[in-house]
């Protein structure tokens, strides 16, 4: 029967340290902060290394909170933009046909969303990002593209001269 039940076998000074094992470390930030930040970064007013930094809140903490945990990168498929829809993206974006590999843009979300949004339109005319799927799109499609978002609003200082894929 012992061998069954790893507990049963467990020393008891083992099975006293579990109850500290299962306490979570209280957080130094509070939920208003936390909605603050994730506000910050998703209007581009501040990066997530920078809103880490001001609101003490780690940087993991708020990648999950905004981009979700798992399949990051599944909602570049939920947008459902096709080949030639992502290439006028990134002729938007970048003046891919200026210069190929140029994938830097100054343009803001907003814009950016604004010009998904009439693109898609045309084949459905009710898709909307909603809430923060607009961002959490914007950040898959960097990704995959390799672009670096150099918009960065009035958040702080030179924050345009920071490079995205830092964050």
């Amino acid at each position: 029967l012992e061998s069954s039940h790893a507990w049963l076998g467990a020393s008891t000074s083992s099975l006293a340290d579990a109850p500290n094992l299962l306490k979570m470390k209280v957080p130094t930030w509070t939920q208003p902060q936390l909605k603050e930040a994730i506000q910050a970064i998703v209007t581009q007013k501040m990066r997530f290394t920078e809103a880490s930094s001001c609101y003490g809140i780690p940087k993991g903490t708020l990648y999950d909170n905004i981009l979700g945990k798992t399949n990051r990168m599944m909602v570049l498929e939920e947008a459902g933009l096709s080949y030639y829809e992502e290439t006028a993206v990134l002729e938007f974006c970048c003046d891919i046909s200026v210069s190929p590999y140029n994938r830097r843009t100054k343009k803001p979300l907003k814009d950016i969303m604004g010009f998904v949004e009439k693109l898609r339109r045309e084949r459905d005319p009710d898709f909307a990002f909603t809430g923060l799927a607009g961002f959490r799109w914007w950040w898959a499609f960097c990704k995959k593209h390799s672009i670096v978002s150099l918009h960065y609003g009035s958040g702080s200082g030179n924050n345009n001269n920071n490079n995205n894929n830092n964050n």
